[in-house]
């Protein structure tokens, strides 16, 4: 009868705690860091400069695609007219 009574409440208590919300929260921030890519080092004559009867005008870095790689392409000065 003792045995029996203890199995009864042991039953009992683990319905209940299988009937019990579960409460998840969200994971905490993760600490982050940012890489900046400037191409202020390359940038020494401004938005543009005439050398030799051509304009160089300056043309920003951007992100592209090489052989399937994501890769940073630096800004350049380039002729135009």
């Amino acid at each position: 009868m003792k045995n029996s009574l203890i199995i009864i409440l042991l039953g009992l208590i683990l319905c209940t705690a299988a009937c019990a919300p579960v409460v998840v929260a969200p994971p905490p921030p993760r600490a982050g860091f940012v890489v900046a890519v400037d191409d202020r080092p390359y940038y020494a004559r401004g938005p543009y400069y005439i050398e030799h009867g051509r304009r160089w005008v300056w043309v920003n870095g951007h992100w592209g695609r090489r052989h399937g790689h994501r890769v940073w392409i630096h800004g350049r000065y380039l002729v135009r007219g």
